[in-house]
């Protein structure tokens, strides 16, 4: 009977996986097939490609040295599932952003540069997220009209 459960639980899993489109970092769609990128990520062994705001697609042989660099990186992949993390996590760095350059302008009495490395780095990372959640949210919004000129048509 577990196995039987197990067995279940694990199609629910790749079926819900299967289920939505998989973005890049810079919001193009992901140019593989979906069920090719299910076996390649091997969820239920490699966790560590098990991102809060998406997935790593880095072979699993090779290790990753960008930190958690992810949104600069074109082995990065999300979809609608992740949309609430993709925008905290768009908040939060818009709010960092300000804190700092309001810290630099006290600190040194000018304003931030745009060609401050951390500065432009933040600002790539806050385009990636827009651009991202941009797609994300025009796919929940195709749905949802989807649904409702289905339910009209049923009646």
């Amino acid at each position: 009977m577990t196995m039987h459960y197990a067995q279940t639980l694990a199609e629910t899993h790749e079926a819900e996986f299967l289920r939505y489109r998989k973005l890049t970092a810079d919001a193009r769609e992901v140019g593989m097939d979906p069920r090719d990128l299910y076996d390649m990520l091997q969820l239920d062994q490699r966790t560590d490609r098990i991102l809060p705001n998406g997935w790593c697609l880095l072979p699993p042989r090779q290790s990753c040295d960008r930190g958690n660099a992810c949104l600069m990186c074109d082995k990065f992949a999300t979809d609608k599932t992740f949309l609430p993390e993709l925008k905290l996590q768009q908040n939060r760095t818009l709010h960092l952003v300000e804190d700092r350059q309001q810290a630099f302008c006290a600190r040194t009495g000018t304003p931030m540069g745009e060609d401050n490395v951390w500065l432009q780095g933040r600002l790539r990372e806050v385009t990636a997220l827009d651009a991202i959640t941009t797609a994300l949210d025009a796919d929940i919004e195709r749905s949802a009209r989807h649904a409702s000129r289905a339910g009209r048509d049923l009646r």
